[in-house]
């Protein structure tokens, strides 16, 4: 008997928003966390219709930050 072969298709897409959940785990951080760091301003969030989406470079610089002031 012949075996089906099945394609796969790998997306290399990366998205750059992510919600608060994906934001918190990409910080390592529970995402009241998260959304205590936006309602003090410390972090940058974005509507997108009535979701909060966080952009990758925002998440970055935050981390930068932290590690400037750690030092």
């Amino acid at each position: 008997m012949a075996k089906k072969q099945v394609a796969v298709i790998v997306s290399a897409v990366q998205p750059r928003l992510l919600n608060v959940k994906d934001a918190a785990a990409y910080l390592g951080a529970t995402v009241w966390h998260v959304r205590s760091l936006v309602w003090a301003k410390k972090l940058v969030a974005m509507r997108m219709g009535h979701r909060q989406v966080f952009d990758l470079v925002d998440l970055d610089a935050f981390v930068e930050r932290l590690k400037r002031s750690a030092a």
